[in-house]
């Protein structure tokens, strides 16, 4: 009898595991699951989000949904601690205190900043290309649906009677909810970052050209007497961040130049050298928020890399 029971409480053990471990993959495949991934930094940051969604499918445990609220509170700090500033936050036009502490920010202005940085709504809108009046007011309901979320996942790291061992229909809904919604900021920050690449397409290349031909890099100059810049390929480029005033672009691309030692008298008595060549090179470009068709290299201009020459 009492190995019949034993074999019985095994199997039952057995089958909750493998439940679980079910609950489990359909959390981690989640599209909202995986955009949220995508946006995690290697290694700690991934591995606390899954741990959290592990805890999520502890059915049984009544503890489950509060240690997965205080897991997404950290992690949804940590992702927006990627895309804010407080700095810059205070200075965005939007920017108003709803506090009633100096310099305040909330939570919702640290993920509208996330956003759209110091980009004004109406700029936002056009960029987006919102027209209806429903598609105008998604962000603010957006905005409105996180802080709503992120305060419930506050009241549960907080244990109460009332917030223990909650229903497991509440739990996953609510744990669904801030998925979700977490989801909707992440593809708002990067449908901008998008429109704003597509924006400046023309005028990145226009402006690398410009600076190849009026430019003398020293790193190109010092390898031979006479060193010209024939043509540079863009190959490709990103939106690094929206800032409270401008917009930082990072790309890459490669430079090819004829190299010439000797003078035009040398090479005509054949006593000079010449040869083609090409590097790899970076940049960062800047464009302020009121005129992104109005590019600027910012301090770190471009970067060519010669290491392969004396390699």
């Amino acid at each position: 009898m009492a190995k019949v029971q034993q074999r019985k409480q095994n199997e039952g053990l057995g089958q909750g595991k493998f439940h679980r471990t079910a609950i489990y993959k359909h959390l981690t495949s989640n599209k909202n699951s995986a955009k949220i991934l995508d946006h995690l930094g290697v290694g700690f940051e991934r591995e606390l989000f899954l741990a959290s969604l592990n805890n999520l499918s502890d059915k049984g445990n009544p503890l489950r949904f509060n240690n997965f609220a205080y897991c997404m509170r950290e992690i949804i700090t940590l992702i927006l601690a990627k895309y804010s500033s407080d700095k810059d936050i205070l200075n965005c036009c939007w920017y108003k205190n709803e506090t009633d502490k100096e310099n305040g920010i909330t939570r919702a202005q640290r993920a509208k900043y996330s956003i759209q940085g110091g980009f004004s709504d109406e700029m936002v809108f056009n960029i987006l290309e919102l027209d209806e009046e429903d598609e105008k007011h998604f962000i603010q309901d957006t905005l409105k649906e996180f802080t709503r979320l992120f305060r419930e996942l506050n009241e549960h790291t907080h244990l109460r009677e009332k917030r223990f061992n909650i229903e497991d229909i509440i739990c996953e809904t609510l744990a669904f909810q801030v998925l979700k919604i977490m989801n909707s900021i992440l593809t708002l920050i990067e449908e901008l970052r998008g429109q704003v690449k597509s924006y400046v397409a023309d005028e990145i290349g226009e402006t690398l050209i410009f600076e190849f031909v009026s430019t003398t890099f020293n790193e190109l100059d010092i390898l031979s007497t006479h060193t010209i810049v024939d043509y540079s390929d863009l190959d490709s480029y990103y939106v690094d961040s929206i800032c409270s005033k401008h917009v930082v672009i990072k790309g890459d691309g490669t430079v090819y130049c004829d190299l010439q030692w000797g003078s035009g008298s040398d090479m005509r008595n054949d006593i000079g050298a010449s040869t083609s060549a090409s590097f790899p090179y970076d940049f960062t470009i800047h464009t302020k928020l009121t005129d992104l068709k109005n590019l600027e290299l910012g301090t770190e201009g471009i970067n060519v890399n010669t290491d392969s020459w004396y390699e």
